[in-house]
């Protein structure tokens, strides 16, 4: 009998540890009640969950997934039309494998604890001085920018003065990295930092903490600092007048399409993604240029960092009259054409050379085209 007791409550003790909450919090100033939580992979930046949680006297307290991941709390806005969240690093928390995070304070200055990470992280005087004086910095430079007659003298003395804060982040960085090799603090402040020079901070970190929890992220940063040196090589070829990167890509029909099929027309290739709120935005104008002048050029949609289900969704939900072709994942286009955000509109003339790069959504290239088949 005693036997049996003692397995019931082993077992009720396990499920109240699986069962336990592992994020709350204690906030203040949220207006409407509910706070929303949602939380993305750091290795590749996808989305792990998203959930709205009722306030009950300012305190809220969740069950989240007990894995490496990037946690995101803001106020559930008042107003539904609200589109979208502004995430920042001001409100993005690490979440570590058996954590019980902890946030108290004002919405917008939620003070973590409760974890190893952010126990070490608080014994970081001279990184947590300077990382306040940096966001201050921001904060006076927003302000500044939001102005309708901006002092561009001001402006430019604070920019200067931020850039030394984070020369002094990145010495107080390394200090960390040498000193605490095999501390939590140590790689997440290395994760923080330039891509450059985070790979250079990487191998100082003790074996355990490389190849540990980390590891996804830090393989990642490796990788995509690769690509950005192949990039910058890339992007020493792209000279106007010269030929453009050949590419093989699926269209709708799961056809094989080259830039060699467009050869007499004018081409604009549109780097884009169904997560992309400005590649979105600029689509009625494009779709507006298209008409004008589809005799004379011919869009060429390539979607990027999207499952094929969400490209052919998006295609489909905006009526995309163009060619599209799926990139999904892939890194060599994306490279070949040292695309390093998104959209980036790539001009290109009848026969194969580059005219211009457009990178982001502007009306500079509508202006092009106006100029160049005006003359026409």
């Amino acid at each position: 009998m005693k036997t049996k007791f003692l397995s019931f409550l082993t077992f009720c003790l396990l499920a109240g540890t699986v069962a336990a909450d592992n994020l709350s919090g204690n906030i203040q100033g949220v207006e409407s009640g509910a706070v929303i939580v949602c939380s993305y992979d750091p290795a590749n930046g996808q989305a792990l969950m998203r959930d709205t949680v009722t306030l009950q006297n300012g305190m809220f307290s969740i069950t989240v997934p007990d894995r490496l991941m990037q946690i995101h709390v803001i106020a559930k806005p008042k107003d539904h039309t609200v589109a979208a969240m502004m995430m920042s690093p001001l409100n993005a928390f690490l979440f570590l494998p058996g954590d019980h995070l902890k946030l108290n304070g004002p919405i917008t200055a939620l003070k973590p604890s409760g974890t190893r990470l952010y126990k070490e992280l608080d014994a970081c005087v001279t990184w947590n001085n300077l990382r306040a004086e940096s966001d201050s910095l921001l904060r006076i430079i927003n302000t500044y920018y939001q102005e309708k007659e901006k002092n561009q003298e001001i402006l430019s003395r604070l920019m200067v003065q931020l850039k030394e804060v984070h020369a002094e982040q990145e010495k107080a960085c390394k200090e960390i990295v040498m000193q605490q090799p095999g501390s939590l603090a140590a790689a997440y402040l290395v994760m923080q930092q330039p891509l450059n020079y985070a790979v250079s901070l990487i191998p100082l970190l003790s074996t355990e903490i490389q190849n540990g929890v980390f590891r996804p992220v830090f393989d990642r940063m490796k990788s995509n600092y690769e690509q950005a040196l192949k990039r910058e090589e890339a992007q020493k070829m792209l000279i106007p007048g010269k030929r453009v990167p050949e590419f093989r890509l699926r269209d709708l029909n799961g056809q094989e399409r080259t830039l060699a099929d467009f050869q007499g027309k004018y081409v604009l290739l549109d780097f884009w993604g169904t997560w992309c709120g400005w590649c979105i935005k600029g689509i009625p104008q494009m779709k507006e240029y298209y008409q004008k002048y589809k005799d004379r050029m011919e869009i060429v949609g390539i979607c990027c960092n999207d499952t094929e289900n969400a490209w052919r969704n998006g295609v489909a939900k905006h009526g995309l009259p163009w060619t599209n072709l799926y990139n999904g994942y892939e890194k060599e286009v994306t490279t070949r054409y040292a695309v390093s955000g998104f959209p980036t509109k790539v001009l290109i003339d009848p026969n194969g050379n580059l005219v211009q790069i457009f990178v982001g959504e502007s009306k500079e290239l509508y202006q092009k085209l106006d100029k160049l088949f005006t003359n026409q």
